[in-house]
């Protein structure tokens, strides 16, 4: 497990101000990489980062068919609630918390159990929500690939995300961060956002492919293919930042892609 570190500078952030963002992305807690000692080592590492915030990305339990331990996310979550940040723990769901939710409730309607364990801990879940934290606009989008459809096309998603209401409830002045967990929205920002209110968008989702040989990696989960796959993205003047995460899915195997705590410094 390694830190990576970012420095972006975004346009539109505040000239002078600086400002540390640890994000914890992908945690897919359950053995044999990721039981409760190693959620522990992660919320350890993050918070000796000393972020001004600490995000949480999304897909927190794993649910892939080869855990050797499974980890449940009212296990999970008060491990997590264990991270400390001056600015507040920020939480957003992703599709596996969704998957997840739906196998276990048959219902497809929120809130997922994993923003019950949360919330039960102390942790705030953004689910299509705006809050004004430090001076600073958090959105929160829901998970753009909570339900698949159309005989299981892997690149054609129904989601819980609604970039346009989150949006709407920024009703005051200041910068705003992205928390996505999907970073597919990146490519459609400038529709959504023309005034560039947004000035950094954060996401996980792709493991940074989770098997990787160099610059590749053969399978990466977004429409895009490797174009928003890992690391920081910059398009047409805004700026991303998508986690390596911690956790697997699929199988519990990486290659060269180490599990990671990515830092944001914001300046």
């Amino acid at each position: 497990m390694r830190v990576q570190t970012w420095a972006v500078q975004p346009k539109g952030w505040p000239r002078g101000r600086k400002m540390r963002l640890v994000m914890v992305a992908d945690l897919h807690a359950g053995g044999p990489n990721m039981d409760e000692g190693r959620v522990q080592q992660a919320v350890d590492l993050a918070n000796a980062q000393g972020g001004d915030m600490i995000l949480l990305m999304g897909d927190y339990r794993a649910t892939h068919g080869w855990q050797t331990r499974r980890v449940p996310i009212e296990v999970a979550a008060p491990i997590l609630a264990e991270l400390r940040a001056p600015l507040g723990v920020h939480a957003v769901l992703g599709n596996h918390d969704w998957w997840d939710h739906i196998r276990k409730t048959g219902s497809r309607k929120g809130p997922t159990l994993t923003q019950k364990a949360f919330e039960a801990v102390g942790i705030p879940v953004l689910a299509n929500q705006a809050v004004q934290v430090g001076g600073v606009w958090l959105l929160g989008l829901d998970s753009q690939s909570a339900n698949q459809r159309r005989g299981g096309d892997p690149n054609d998603w129904v989601g819980k995300s609604d970039i346009k209401a989150t949006l709407a409830q920024m009703t005051g002045d200041g910068p705003a961060v992205l928390l996505a967990h999907e970073p597919d929205i990146f490519a459609d920002l400038a529709q959504h956002d023309p005034e560039a209110r947004i000035v950094l968008t954060l996401s996980g989702h792709t493991h940074g492919g989770q098997v990787r040989f160099g610059p590749w990696a053969p399978v990466v989960p977004s429409q895009y293919g490797g174009r928003f796959a890992y690391g920081w993205v910059q398009e047409g003047g805004r700026d991303l930042v998508v986690s390596g995460g911690l956790g697997c899915s699929g199988m519990p195997v990486r290659f060269g892609v180490p599990p990671e705590i990515t830092v944001v410094d914001l300046s």
